[in-house]
Formats: C-alpha cells, structure tokens, sequence
C-alpha cells in the first residue's frame, strides 16, 4: 500500500512503487520515477498530510549520478526552492529518471504518535512473534499512548492506548491504563508461574480494543496477544519467547500447547479466555478460582490445542466454583455466624457508648441539684440569715458547680468522640478479616450494606445530641432559677441597721 501517493504524484507522472515500511518511529516508501511532473501547489498540498509533530525529507536520487536534490522543510520557500531545481534538472534533460525517497521521523508531542498505515504498522508489530509484538507495543506505549491515524473513523481503547482518527488530534484523551493493573500483576505473579514477567509487564485488558477495531489485521493482532496473555493468567506456568507462547495447565489433567501469532482470527476464543480471566481475578479467593478454572479448562480443551476450546466452559466453572462453596458450607455459615455475633457486638458497644454519656449526665446535674437542695435545707433549718437563702458566698460556690458541669460535658463529648472514632475503625478493620473468605458481594450481602451499623453510628450522634441539649437546658435552667432567687433575696432584704 502506498503511504504518500498524492506526494508522489505531484512529482511524476510515470512512478513504479518500490517498497514501503513503517515502524514505531518511522514511515519511509520509494518509489522509482519514469518520467517527472511538478505540481508545486499539489505538493504543498500533500506535504499537509503529515502531521506538525513529525519531520519528514523528500529525496530525488538521479539516476546514473550522484547527484541528489532534497525537501525537509514545508515552508512556501523550501518548497519553492525544491521545485525550481527539478524544474532546472527537467530542463536539462527531459528524460530525467531517478528514485524518490519519502522518509517521516515520528514526534511524540503530546504523548501522540501517528500511524500512515495500518497495515504497514501491523506487518511490523506481527514480525517475530508474540514476544516481538508485545516488545514493540511496550516500546511504543512507553513513548505514546494517543495513536492517530488519517484511515480510523471512530475512537478505540486498550490498557495501552487511545485510538482515533487525525481529525481528533484537537481532543482531550487521557492515560488508558487500567489502574488496579499492579494489583492483578502481583496476583499473578503469587499463583501463576511466569518465566518472563519482567520483561512483559501486561495484562490482558492491555489487548482488549473497545469498540471492535475496524482494522481486521490489527483487530487479529490484538486479539491474539488478549487469547496469549490470557492463558498466561490463568496456565500454572508459561513462557514466551521468539517462536510461541508455551503454557502447561495442571488440572484433571495436563494440558500443555503453544499460541503463536500466525494470523488466526482469535476473536471468540479470545473472549472466551478473557471472560474467564476476568471472573477468576475478581471477588474472592483468586487461587480458588485459579484451581477451578484449571480443572475445567483442563478437560474443556480439546487435546493440547488451546484454541480448540469447548463451548460452555464458563458456565461449567461458575457451577463448579457453586459446588466447591456448597462443599464449604460450614465453614461459610461459621463465618456468617461471626459477623452476625459482630455485628450484635457493634449495637452493644453503641448503646454502652450512649450510657456512658447518660451516667456523665446523671452524675453532672445531679452534683448540682444535689448543692442547690442541700443549701435550701440547710438554710431552713437554720436560723432566719439576713443574708437570704444564698449568700454571696454560696452563689459563688454554685457558680463553680456549673463551670465544673460544663468542664465535664465537653470532657464527655471529646470522649464519646474519641469512643465513636475507634468504633468506626473497628468496624472497617473487622469488615476486611475475610476478604480471603468471602467475596465482596457475599460479605455486603451478610452485613446488609453496613445498614446496622451505620444505624448504630446514627443512633450514638443522635443520643449524644440530645443528652447535650438535656444537660445544657438543666444547667441553663437552674442557673436561672438560682439567680432569679439570688436577686429577688437582695431586693427583700432589708439593710442592717
């Protein structure tokens, strides 16, 4: 296919094409000129094409010379000036013959890189296997994650990248890479043996094109390196190297086969790897699943070929996974009954919390009353004072109590928060104890969304409200009570004589 056919045609009129290439970095196409022709205007037009982030040279190599002419700038003067000296070399000889090289060097401005044909670039991640694909596509993704290209109509995604059309250059994109991506490595790493994992850190959501690409090669290509890596999360133990991907799963029995990137159209197959992929990385006991989904795999493929797998595998391993919990059925009760107990334990510790906020008020406004009605005794019993029922020196005294009383209530509230804090994180560490157990539906399930408890922590803040309220509307109330008598006494006493 011809990257820069309009290029060359407003060079030439006669052209033979030699060869074309494009890589990662590089586009190049020659072409072997018979008779030249030059369009100045069609030329600039052409020169459009490639994107500002790249440079590019166009180098006429006469024939039977040495002699060479050169464009590697698009201003109207460069240009101008390239022209004027082919026209010269026209004018000279009208048999005029040579090659013309057309040479873009990728920029990566903007994280973006452009692909000029897809299947020019397809044809060179495919060269040397699944290994040198996925090298490629690392060295690339490690440069770029925007790929634009003037043959897409629509936007794709991967792990790795942002497919779209030039037309979308002016549109915002972010970094495709899927975040928990550490997270599945690692759990890879601790349940599959993988001799190369270092040196292809990827994950199959890396390979998976959404939408369906409209590239069938490299729609082939990616599908392919999502069926390879796939199986590479799911096989006891791989390796890659420069021919094949080998992987050996040891389930009912041992199956051992090879992938390798020979053009096959992996879509339904690699779905289906994918599908199992996904289900055995989710909720739950990631080498469980593993276990499981060897097993079934192991007689759901038909003889080493991995590409030859049974319908219904899925299925078959969600029902089998069914069974396995039925089989632990007690311990999955016992462990329900230790959230439930939890669970009751966590009201428990609630209605303590509200208590002890009671007893701190019962014991604060009971001080109080207890001065107050001790005073009023003592001086009814007592000798009629001229100094009235309070003195100034028993309303200090009470004065205090209900600075001492307000002291306690804040001392209160900072404890009862203090107490709420740790119940709260209790509670978060508690949830936690059996992820290795529990799946995180089954658990929310069991705990009922944290409905009890955040009834509970409700509960504690709306009982810790109130009691303030209570012990602030008491002390207020006595306080003015104290007082009104304190100044009505003052009024009615008469002055010594």
């Amino acid at each position: 296919m011809m990257i820069f056919k309009s290029l060359i045609e407003s060079l030439a009129k006669s052209v033979i094409h030699i060869s074309s290439e494009e890589t990662n970095s590089t586009a190049v196409e020659r072409f072997r000129i018979g008779e030249l022709k030059i369009d100045q205007e069609s030329l600039t037009r052409s020169l459009s094409c490639i994107r500002d982030r790249d440079s590019f040279s166009v180098s006429f190599e006469y024939a039977d010379s040495d002699q060479a002419d050169s464009l590697s700038r698009r201003d109207s003067s460069s240009v101008s000036s390239f022209c004027d000296r082919l026209r010269l070399q026209l004018q000279e000889d009208p048999d005029v013959k040579g090659v013309i090289t057309v040479k873009v060097t990728k920029g990566f401005s903007g994280r973006a890189c452009s692909i000029y044909s897809l299947s020019l670039i397809e044809q060179y991640w495919r060269a040397g296997g699944i290994a040198s694909a996925a090298t490629k596509l690392w060295a690339l993704a490690e440069k770029a994650f925007i790929i634009e290209s003037p043959e897409i109509q629509g936007a794709y995604n991967t792990g790795l990248f942002v497919i779209r059309s030039s037309a979308q250059e002016n549109t915002i994109a972010t970094n495709p890479e899927t975040t928990n991506k550490d997270k599945l490595l690692s759990a890879r790493n601790k349940g599959c043996l993988f001799y190369e994992n270092k040196n292809y850190p990827f994950i199959p959501q890396d390979f998976n094109v959404s939408p369906a690409f409209e590239h069938a090669g490299i729609a082939d290509l990616f599908n392919t390196l999502k069926l390879a890596f796939s199986i590479i999360f799911l096989a006891d133990i791989t390796s890659l190297d420069d021919k094949a991907l080998t992987a050996t799963i040891k389930g009912y029995r041992h199956v051992t086969g090879t992938i390798q990137l020979d053009g096959s159209r992996d879509t339904e197959i690699a779905a289906a790897y994918y599908e199992i992929y996904q289900w055995a990385y989710s909720d739950g006991s990631i080498t469980d699943k593993l276990g499981i989904a060897r097993n079934l795999l192991s007689i759901h493929i038909n003889g080493n070929a991995f590409r030859n797998l049974q319908d219904g595998s899925m299925p078959a391993i969600i029902s089998n996974y069914s069974i396995y919990l039925k089989d632990s059925v007690k311990q999955y009760i016992e462990i329900k009954n230790k959230l439930s107990d939890q669970i009751q334990k966590q009201s428990e510790k609630a209605s303590e919390m509200v208590k002890s906020i009671g007893s701190y008020l019962r014991a604060s406004i009971f001080s109080v009353y207890s001065f107050v009605i001790t005073t009023f005794i003592i001086r009814s019993m007592s000798k009629a004072s001229a100094d009235g029922l309070f003195s100034d020196g028993v309303y200090l005294i009470f004065i205090m109590f209900i600075f001492l009383s307000v002291g306690t209530l804040l001392y209160a509230y900072k404890e009862a928060e203090a107490e709420l804090r740790r119940f709260e994180s209790i509670y978060d560490a508690f949830k936690s104890r059996f992820d290795d157990l529990l799946s995180k539906s089954d658990r929310e399930r069991i705990l009922q969304n944290d409905k009890e408890y955040k009834r509970d922590v409700e509960y504690v803040k709306e009982s810790r409200k109130r009691a303030v309220y209570l012990w602030l509307s008491c002390l207020l109330v006595v306080f003015i009570f104290v007082t009104i008598i304190k100044l009505t006494q003052t009024e009615l006493v008469p002055p010594a004589l």
